[in-house]
């Protein structure tokens, strides 16, 4: 096994180690479960915010390695990725807001679910933006890409090349898995109000992982000629 096989396979386990100890105390303690395992600026919020800014760094890489090297499509994508993870990190800390003590604004303050500098908490006719779009949204997206356009992407040629030229990572089994397990047991399992907390910590380290090592790594590969991706 190579150096960056056991890099996978280690960071897999942590993160199926801490997953399970947050599943396990949901329903064996829920007030540690809430008030420390999950707590806001608590670990597991921190290391969600490192799991979104080293998925930052990875796409960020990329980026600039491969301008002038990649198709239009595929630089934006994966420039819109960096941009998308850079405010990811930003939200779940809000922005720094409790780091520095900075005070909201009065806009904030009446319609921001926890009275945060931050988007996702906002609330919109009664329901917050975090639900509606980070939600659901993003569960629709997610189950596109791993059930439409992976199956796709290994089985048909013309589709290949499509989801190649835009510079989209494809999951290997083991983050399908991984992803279909964090779903079924967050979102079918678990009863706590808190329980999207762990989801955003293994989520987010789950897509780390499917970004770093993809089912198509080549095409990420600044020698591999753009007319063989």
């Amino acid at each position: 096994m190579n150096a960056m096989g056991k890099v996978e396979i280690g960071l897999l386990a942590i993160v199926a180690l801490l997953f399970g100890i947050g599943v396990y105390f949901s329903f064996a303690d829920h007030e540690f479960f809430r008030g420390s395992y999950v707590v806001e600026d608590g670990f597991i919020e921190w290391l969600t915010v490192v799991g979104l800014l080293a998925s930052m760094v990875v796409c960020g890489r990329r980026f600039v390695t491969l301008v002038g090297k990649r198709s239009i499509p595929f630089v934006a994508v994966t420039g819109l990725l960096t941009l998308f993870f850079f405010f990811g990190a930003g939200e779940e800390i809000s922005w720094g807001q409790r780091l520095f003590d900075v005070e909201s604004s009065e806009f904030f303050k009446e319609n921001n679910a926890q009275s945060e500098t931050n988007l996702h908490n906002l609330v919109v006719g009664g329901k917050k933006i975090n639900k509606m779009i980070f939600g659901t949204g993003f569960a629709l997206i997610l189950l596109t890409y791993l059930f439409v356009v992976t199956p796709l992407y290994r089985k048909n040629e013309r589709a290949r090349k499509f989801f190649a030229n835009f510079g989209v990572p494809i999951p290997q089994n083991y983050h399908i898995a991984a992803y279909f397990v964090l779903i079924v047991v967050v979102e079918g399992l678990m009863e706590s109000p808190k329980r999207g907390e762990l989801t955003e910590f293994a989520g987010s380290f789950t897509v780390f992982l499917n970004l770093l090592f993809p089912y198509n790594k080549e095409i990420y590969d600044a020698e591999v000629d753009d007319s063989l991706v």
